[in-house]
């Protein structure tokens, strides 16, 4: 019977031939080896195979690693930005069976010259603990070494039942400052500005408003449809938001988290810039009342409703099924 065996370090396995003289010390024989193969492990790697495991090649594997696990275009890409903005520069070159707590604490130390906010640093030792796992997973780091193990970062103050989407009061802009913005972008970007590079957003005033009072992202403004604002209740469902990709065009993606929710907007921001702007979208008259724009509304969302059932996708509704906005 032929068992393989390790030669020496970093050498490739060899073949060793046993015999057996009898039948009770064949039988052990093939117990060992049953066992062996119960346990059998990868043929260990060459010096020179060892060598090209860095962390800049292990960060390389953990990008692929985000793609083949299917993760968003913006989720990949902020991970490449941190990956190749502070890990690598940092211990690019350092074998990852040589990664330690001090390495990481260089990796941290060189984000917090550029990297102001308690969150966005716990993102970068996240990725560090993503590339970890994946090391282990690899087999390139010993699962008994853990190259976090005592890295302490500063933690926020947090105040007792707050949120993460919890705004300190002296960072919150009062009314008085989100209005002079939205009405200085008025003046900027509507037809009587003369900067081409402000008059090509002639709705930076709304954005603004709509940021204000109501807290959504840029992505959530550029991704809501005529269908989405509910003018009768007093809100806009937010269930997508516009993503653009670089040197990618953009298209209309899931909402942050896949949470779907609804943010209240104020009155004056509903009818007096919204209601128009869903006027002109759904080719309705500019003297058009409050009902039959409620109305087209409706018809509009149970006309993709209609379509989202007949399809096969059990995951598709009104408002994320895929037809222009």
């Amino acid at each position: 019977m032929y068992f393989k065996v390790p030669a020496g370090e970093g050498e490739p396995w060899k073949r060793v031939l046993r015999r057996a003289s009898t039948e009770a010390e064949a039988r052990k024989i093939f117990a060992q080896a049953e066992a062996a193969l119960d346990t059998q492990q990868e043929t260990p790697a060459s010096a020179s195979e060892r060598a090209t495991r860095t962390i800049e090649a292990l960060a390389a594997e953990y990008i692929d690693d985000s793609k083949q696990r299917g993760r968003t275009v913006r989720t990949i890409q902020g991970r490449e930005s941190k990956v190749n903005a502070h890990i690598v520069p940092a211990i690019g070159d350092v074998l990852v069976s040589k990664w330690r707590v001090e390495h990481s604490r260089r990796v941290m130390e060189k984000g917090s010259k550029s990297i102001h906010s308690v969150r966005g640093r716990e993102d970068l030792r996240g990725v560090l603990a993503a590339m970890r796992k994946l090391a282990w997973r690899l087999g390139w780091l010993d699962r008994s070494i853990d190259p976090l193990d005592g890295l302490e970062i500063g933690r926020a103050a947090v105040l007792h039942g707050a949120t993460t989407h919890y705004v300190e009061p002296r960072l919150r802009p009062e009314t008085r400052q989100v209005q002079a913005m939205a009405r200085a972008a008025d003046t900027l970007c509507g037809p009587g500005g003369t900067d081409p590079l402000l008059t090509r957003l002639p709705l930076f005033g709304t954005k603004i408003r709509v940021a204000g009072f109501g807290g959504l992202r840029l992505g959530e403004q550029n991704g809501l449809r005529a269908i989405d604002v509910f003018l009768e209740r007093g809100y806009v469902q937010v269930n997508g938001s516009w993503t653009t990709p670089r040197h990618s065009p953009g298209f209309r993606g899931p909402v942050k988290n896949h949470v779907i929710h609804e943010v209240p907007i104020p009155r004056s921001v509903l009818h007096n810039e919204l209601l128009p702007r869903v006027k002109e979208l759904l080719k309705l008259p500019a003297n058009a009342s409050l009902q039959q724009v409620t109305n087209a509304q409706e018809e509009e969302r149970q006309r993709r409703a209609t379509l989202a059932t007949r399809e096969t996708d059990n995951t598709l509704a009104w408002w994320n099924y895929p037809v222009l906005p």
